[in-house]
Order: C-alpha cells, then structure tokens, then sequence
C-alpha cells in the first residue's frame, strides 16, 4: 500500500481527518485538484489586498469546547492565533443596530433589555438550551456511556427539538415576532429562515457562538489550512496540491485506489472523500452502487449558494463609519421574506452580510488598505450559463451592492480600489459542488440529524466528510464530520 489512507479534497473535514490520522501515526496522503489547500477556507490576494473567502468565525474555541478539542486533537491548536473580540455581530433592528455582546451573560440581559415583558420566558428558553447541550453531549459526544444510561429529561429535550424547525422551538417560549428576528439572525449562516431550519442545526452552533465563543483566526481560513497540512506533513503525510482525481478504483468491493487526471495510480486500506458524494460515487470504477443508496445521495433537497463581493478600500474601514465585526442587514420583512427575496434574486431588497475583516483581523492587511465583504445568499438557477449574459449578470450585481453600500456609508464609492464578485457559479467552479451549495443537503427538521447522510458508505473502506454529511456545512460541522471518520478509522486501523 502507497498510504492507510487517502483523503480525497482538501477541504477543512478532509484536512481535519487527515490531521488527526497522521498524529495518531498513520501514513495519510491527501489529494486536491487546486494549487492550495482549504477548499472554502482559503484566502486570494487581488492588486495587494488580502482577501478570506469564507470565514466569519468559529464557535467553540473556549477551552471546553467542541472545536477546541478538535483541533487540540489534531495537533492544530498551537498553530493557529484565535481572536475573540467584544462583539460577536450586529442585526440592524428597527433603523438601529443591536450589537450582539461575544459573552453568553451579556446577550442574555441585552435580550432582558430589548424585551423586558418576556424576561421569564427568555430564562426559561435559556435554561432549556442548557439542557439540550447537555443531551447534546451525552448521546453524541460522549461515546463510552451505554443507551440506556443516556436516557435523562436532558437527552429527550434534545431528540424533541431534533425534531421541530427553529420557529416551532423558539415560539415555545417567547412567541414575539422582534424577538425571532434578533434571536435567530444567524439564520443566513445555515441557508434556511426559522420557518425551514431544523432547530437542531440552528441551537449547536448557537451554543458554539454564544456558549463557548466566536472566534476569528488571525490571518484568516488560509492560516487554519495551512495549519492542518502543517500537522500532516509533520508526520510523514502529504498533501498533494494540482492533483485532480478521476477515478476511485474497486476490486472485490473495496476502494482499493485512485487514479489522478495524469494517469497515476496510488494504493490504500482507507480511503476518505471530501468530495460531495454524488461526485464521490459517479468516480467509482468496478463497482455497482446500489439503486437504494443512489437514491439516498440524489434525492435530498441541495442547499441554496451565496454570491459574495469582495472589496478593497483606499483608508479604514471605520473611516467610512461601517461598524466593526459583521453586520446583518434584513432592511424589510420577517427572516421568511428575507429569504425569499434572496432565492428569488431581489438583489436589491436582499438580507446581506457585511463583514469588516479590517476590524476583525488588524493585522491581515495594511491598515489604509480596508477590506469588506457583502454577502448574499443566491440561487444558482438564475445565474446564466453564457458566457457574456453571466458577465452583465455579475456586473449588474455588483453595482447593486455597491449602491447598497453608497446608502448605508456615503462616500464608500470615492473609496474603493478593488473589487471581486463570487457567484454561486463560481462556487460550483472552485468546489464542483452541485448548484454551488455552501451547505450541502438543506438542513430542514428531514435532512438534518438522524436523517442526514452519515459518513460511513455501503463500503466499508471508503467514508465521506464535508457539508454533505452529518452534521452539516459551515467550519463547526465540517470539522467535526472530519474528526468523527478518523476516530472510526483509527478503530478500524489499529485492530488490523
């Protein structure tokens, strides 16, 4: 064997299994078709400002939390510089802004402040979350207690509100329109309103964010990457960049290797996919995937994409008065219609996300070279496959959002240097993730949890991390999709 294992992409849930195989001793080769690691969690330089594609924070850094144990895990934790500033993000409310205190006491009495009539069910409602990451941490993380022992009214609030949308489990305490708004703004991070999201996804990353801690990463995803192919080749891995594979190989019903667009071929006991699964299994050559699983990668509901404008400004940013960290701006109607207008591409009354990474990060680009990204979710149907349309159709969108941006900081026009527009087509380039999505299958109450694609396959050598699988997208979910094959792996490796 050329490796134990194979690790295709190098995304963050591939980096993070690779990481934690090579700590543990095992000679883990990974491959990716770009020429830098990350997937997502990378950055681009454009005419000399520094640019983070995707990152916004982490939850959970805390000690104590799940991703601090993680990356702790995987030897990545001692590389990386997290930051952990006074706010977490801004909601635009009423004509305001609600600065959303990064301190778990400090929300908790904003939300008093803001709602003094509801004080009693805000409590209560917080209590509750307690107990769901309680039975959060029994029956998913911790894996040494038996079924039986698990079962406390802890463990079946978190399998109820498994089972409800957001709406459903936040209206149980405080049915008040205004406080839905602010209370569950993270909604955009997830790709679904309150009404379609599963309570399950929406309350693990909340109590990531607002328990354990938002975080950025000093010189931004790229800097987190790297650190995980640090680790790797520390210990004897690789990380095979310009290295596209095209086929994975069977005999017997085994992945036993893969082929790369160059024609090489390497071997290994465990291969691993970042690559969204219908891709995974259209590359697989000598083997029948079953009508009942095929069924199971393709006809789930996909997740919406995003199209991001990315700008470099000539001063700082606070020189135009754009708040710091990031701010969600949802100008008209509830989170539903916000949504709606998004996938229905009303690019000019959109909810969008602008993120001051200069305020973020001080030291990720000069400070009079201010760098912002406004960021909307969008919907791949309606970007066009032609050439020269798809151009109007960017530029277009581009000066949207920059008149957007002229309304709320006047003067930010004179101020502008560079720009760069990602769509959802580009999503689709960079990744080949089907429609662009960001998140994988949608995180409705029936693609989220239990019912969501699990990382082991109908071959017992071959395992899928991402987005695509479960937990879910964003840097939480794919990093603990990561570590949750390698520790399968490791079991599977060390009895050998």
């Amino acid at each position: 064997m050329d490796f134990d294992v194979i690790v295709l992409g190098s995304g963050v849930a591939g980096l993070t299994c690779a990481s934690r195989l090579s700590k543990l001793g095992f000679k883990v080769g990974v491959f990716e078709k770009h020429h830098i690691p990350g997937g997502y969690a990378t950055n681009f330089k454009r005419r000399g400002y520094n640019f983070d594609v995707s990152l916004h924070g982490i939850g959970a850094l805390d000690e104590g939390g799940n991703i601090h144990n993680i990356l702790n895990h995987c030897g990545v934790l001692n590389k990386i510089t997290p930051i952990k500033n006074d706010i977490a993000y801004s909601i635009s409310y009423k004509g305001k802004l609600v600065d959303i205190p990064n301190d778990l006491h400090l929300y908790k009495n904003l939300l008093f402040d803001l709602f003094p009539n509801e004080v009693k069910n805000i409590d209560r409602l917080f209590k509750d979350i307690h107990k769901f990451k309680s039975g959060f941490e029994k029956l998913i993380l911790d894996k040494n207690s038996s079924i039986l022992k698990k079962l406390n009214t802890d463990c079946l609030m978190f399998v109820k509100w498994s089972e409800k949308t957001t709406d459903e489990v936040v209206r149980s305490y405080v049915n008040n329109d205004d406080f839905i708004y602010i209370f569950t703004a993270l909604w955009p991070y997830y790709g679904l309103p309150p009404k379609q999201l599963s309570a399950l996804y929406h309350f693990i990353p909340w109590i990531s964010y607002h328990i354990y801690g938002k975080y950025y990463i000093q010189g931004g995803a790229q800097k987190l990457s790297d650190s995980f192919v640090e680790v790797i080749t520390e210990n004897g891995g690789s990380v095979n960049l310009r290295s596209e594979v095209t086929s994975i190989n069977f005999e017997d019903n085994e992945a036993k290797s893969i082929t790369l667009k160059n024609g090489e071929t390497f071997t290994a006991k465990y291969i691993v996919s970042n690559i969204n699964p219908i891709h995974t299994f259209n590359m697989a050559k000598n083997y029948v995937v079953s009508k009942k699983y095929m069924k199971k990668i393709t006809t789930p509901t996909i997740g919406c994409s995003l199209s991001q404008l990315y700008i470099g400004l000539d001063c700082n940013p606070k020189e135009l008065n754009i708040p710091v960290e990031e701010v969600f701006y949802f100008d008209i109607g509830t989170p539903e219609e916000n949504y709606k207008l998004s996938i229905n591409s009303n690019y000019e009354k959109c909810g969008m996300l602008v993120t001051n990474y200069s305020s973020m990060d001080e030291s990720l680009n000069e400070h009079d070279k201010g760098v912002i990204t406004v960021t909307i979710i969008d919907n791949y149907n309606t970007w066009s496959n032609e050439k020269s349309e798809y151009t109007a159709q960017k530029e277009n969108l581009k000066n949207i959002l920059i008149n957007r941006l002229e309304e709320k900081f006047p003067g930010i026009k004179n101020h502008i240097s560079v720009t760069e527009l990602g769509t959802p087509r580009t999503m689709e380039r960079y990744t080949s993730n089907p429609n662009g999505a960001v998140y994988g299958y949608s995180q409705t109450v029936n693609q989220a949890g239990r019912h969501r694609l699990t990382s082991n396959t109908p071959v017992n050598n071959l395992f899928l991390v991402g987005a695509w699988v479960n937990p879910g997208g964003g840097y939480e979910g794919s990093i603990s999709s990561g570590m949750t094959a390698a520790q399968n792996i490791y079991s599977k490796l060390k009895c050998r």
